[in-house]
């Protein structure tokens, strides 16, 4: 703790401030940083849900065409070329929204509700060269 109070010093030398002031902006940037990783969390569990929605609608008109035993051109127009590449790019970008909504938005709630304890281990992991 005593190299992190030396590091803000340092800092607010430099930048002719108090060392007070320097801290205040840290800890709001985190506030900053946990609304944006919040909305970045959200907006990807949204889009995660609408591609399932989407990935539900394919699958089910494909098995429809098929029972029926209609044309199924409509379905290998969703589906893309070759085998499903459509349907494997959007389950792959849907995976990869519920990977992001997942992991942005408890980081987010955490350093909205705790921006102190986030400033301090910017500071200690910036002394200590991370």
């Amino acid at each position: 703790m005593d190299k992190a109070m030396a590091y803000i010093d340092k800092l607010a030398a430099k930048l002719g401030v108090a060392a007070e002031h320097v801290y205040g902006v840290l800890i709001n940037q985190q506030y900053t940083f946990g609304i944006v990783n919040v909305a970045v969390g959200v907006v990807s569990l949204v889009i995660f849900a609408a591609l399932v929605r989407l990935n539900y609608l394919i699958i089910a008109k494909g098995e429809s065409t098929y029972r029926r035993g209609e044309d199924e051109s409509f379905y290998h127009k969703l589906r893309g070329v070759g085998d499903g590449g459509l349907f494997i790019v959007i389950i792959t970008v849907t995976v990869a929204a519920l990977i992001t909504g997942m992991a942005a938005t408890p980081i987010g709630i955490m350093q909205t509700m705790n921006p102190e304890y986030y400033a301090i281990k910017e500071i200690l992991d910036t002394i200590g060269g991370k």
